[in-house]
Parts: structure tokens; sequence; C-alpha cells
């Protein structure tokens, strides 16, 4: 227990889909459940539910932004929020956020984390001068390794202030243990699978960049029967999914590969999968989908590059592709596809004990809140 009951608030742009928003919700769960105070500040959205339900408290203030005309103003409400709560940590979680925000360490003379989620790339001076806002905080907590390395190359000079803490799979969740047989019936109906046949699952949102196309073409080169289900590729639009459907037909897939809208229990639609893959053409700042699978006990195939680099293990724990390689995923997808029951169950085993030790969402928290309670007081003691 903390001799104070320390405030923490977290802002980020909204509290829709996505892992920024998921991480706060968790971390929201964790201050509560660890005797802190949890303040979280957003624009709103449908897991704001969720932060309240936990013991957090949600303001909404329009923080996601990016019209510099509209910060002062917004920066007075959030100052005038966080004095009221007597915050002792500021954590910014996204760039909009930390522009408005970041003034207002040294006004409350309090200290401040920020998170960085995605890759810092080479861009334009502008882009560079925006990302660097994600550099200010007292500590920088970047999700992977590949995102520490992008941000060192972009701004060497922050290296000591940046700690990794890896994203982590909730493993109650994803527990297959403890996904009702109801859950997967229902879910094998909506995804309507065939029996006996081999099921490969990508479940991505619908943006070309995740790779839709590539493993279109893959799946043509493999030999194997299959049925694929691209989960979330029917949420897109008319003319992303008329891409999709022209290259199926083309290849002769049409009888093989189906797009289907998101669902509300990917647990029990994954469970369904004997395969997961995530071709990515670009590198991943983690892809938690991969964890996601490890820890139901299924075997991910993804590009070598990014984030998966860092959880799968080639042969171990899941298989790597040559990135954005066709020939090399066709192959992956292949040897798993002629793998014996046993062998895959032995790769599933071990892909399950790699997530609990390495990628649980309790060792998430965890570190963030030692991280927390580490900035407060180095802070304290230098200032």
């Amino acid at each position: 227990m903390n001799k104070k009951k320390y405030t923490i608030a977290q802002i980020l742009p909204a509290l829709n889909t996505g892992g920024v928003e998921r991480g706060v919700v968790e971390i929201s769960k964790a201050l509560v459940e660890n005797n802190f105070r949890s303040i979280v500040i957003s624009s709103g959205g449908h897991m704001v539910s969720q932060i309240t339900r936990n013991g957090g408290i949600h303001y909404n203030l329009d923080v996601h932004t990016k019209n510099p005309l509209k910060w002062t103003k917004i920066r007075g409400e959030l100052k005038r929020v966080l004095e009221s709560e007597n915050v002792d940590l500021i954590h910014f979680c996204s760039r909009a956020p930390a522009w408005i925000g970041m003034p207002l360490g040294l006004i409350l003379d309090v200290p401040i984390i920020t998170s960085v989620h995605m890759r810092f790339r080479k861009s334009n001076f502008f882009k560079k001068y925006y990302n660097s806002i994600l550099t200010k905080g007292n500590l920088i907590i970047a999700i992977s390794k590949h995102i520490e390395e992008s941000v060192k190359a972009s701004f060497p000079e922050i290296s000591d202030k940046i700690k990794i803490v890896n994203r982590g799979v909730d493993l109650k969740l994803f527990n297959s243990s403890q996904i009702n047989p109801a859950r997967i019936i229902a879910q094998s109906k909506l995804l309507n699978l065939k029996d006996n046949l081999p099921v490969i699952i990508m479940a991505a949102r619908p943006a070309l960049w995740k790779g839709y196309l590539v493993l279109i073409k893959a799946l043509s080169k493999v030999k194997y029967d299959f049925q694929c289900v691209l989960i979330g590729a029917g949420d897109g639009s008319q003319k992303f999914q008329n891409i999709l459907i022209k290259k199926i037909l083309k290849l002769k897939l049409e009888t093989k590969i189906k797009l289907v809208n998101s669902t509300r229990d990917i647990q029990a639609a994954m469970i369904l999968g004997d395969l997961i893959v995530m071709p990515s053409l670009t590198p991943e700042p983690f892809g938690r989908i991969v964890l996601e699978a490890q820890a139901l006990g299924k075997i991910p195939i993804a590009f070598d590059h990014g984030g998966a680099s860092e959880t799968i293990i080639d042969g171990k724990n899941g298989f790597l592709a040559e990135p954005v390689n066709t020939e090399s995923l066709s192959k992956k997808i292949s040897y798993v596809l002629s793998l014996k029951p046993s062998k895959r169950e032995k790769i599933g085993v071990y892909a399950k004990k790699f997530v609990t030790k390495n990628y649980s969402h309790d060792r998430m928290c965890k570190l963030t809140l030692s991280l927390y309670k580490q900035c407060i007081a180095e802070y304290k003691i230098n200032n």
C-alpha cells in the first residue's frame, strides 16, 4: 500500500476502440486496485463506462483537437480539473493532449510521463517538431524495443529517459478454459465456418497496409485445403472491399476466403482458428494480436519486422516470414497447415507460457505503476 494516496491523471484524445484506449482502461483499474486515485481525461467514447465502473473518474474535455487556436482555452479547462483533483503526476498518452497540457507540469509543479505508441519515422521538420512533444516528459514510456529504437533515432539526446513497458494481454480474458462453448458455437455460425477444414484468421482494421492483399496472394500459393476469414475487412468502405474481392476473384479463391465484420467476441472467434496471421506491410509498433493468439494457444504468423520480431520466436511460439515476401509467407502458412495436431499443440503450450511470463496484463500494470512512483519520488528529490 502507498503511504500517500497518489492521484494520477491519464490524458488521451478519446476512449473508443484501440490499443492506447485499452491500455488506459487497464491502468486506471490497476491504479484503483493499488490505492491510487485514477483520473482519466478525454473527449469521451464508449469505453468511459469502463473507467467509472472500475472506480476511476472521467472528465470530458476536447483534448483531442489538433487546432492550436483552441489549445489555450482547453488548457485553462484542463488546469482547473487537474488543480481541483490535486494530481501528483500527469501521463500524456498521445501528441495532441500533450501539446495542450505539457506547460501545466511546470505551472502545477508536478512530473509528467509521456508514452509513445507509434514509430517516429524519418519525416519533414514539421512532423518531427509535432512528435517532439512526447520527448518532453520526465520519463518516456515506449511500448516496445522497436518503438524505443525509432525514438532514439530521431531524438538521441533523450535516450536515458526512455523506459520500455510492453503492452500486456489480459490472461483472464484470453483464456481458452474460460470461454463458454456457447460463445464458440455462436462465432462459428456468425463466421459461417465449414467443418473439418483448417481455419486461417486475420483480424485487423480495414486498411491495406495491414497486408490483406499480400495475404490473399500468399494463400493462392498454398496447396493445402483451408478456409480464411478476414475479420474486420467487412467494416471497410465499399471501395476497400471491392479491391479485396477483385483480388480474391482473380486468384479464384472465392470459395476459400471471406470478408466479415469485426466481432465483439474476438476471443471466441480466435479459438476457432488453427493459425492467426498478422501480415502488416509496415512494422507494427507492437502488434497485440500476436500475443492474444499465443495466450489462447494458437499459432501466429507475421512478418519479421517491428513488434512481431520481439514477440515471436520463430518455430517455437509462432512463425516469422521474410518481410513483405509473399513466397515466404505462403511457405510458413503451408508448413503450419502440414503440422500434426500434436506438434501444433506443443507450440501452443509454449506460446501460452511465453505470454504468461513476459507479456501479461498484470506485468504491464505493475511496471507502469512502479514508474509512476519512481517518477514522483525523483521529481520531489530534484525539485
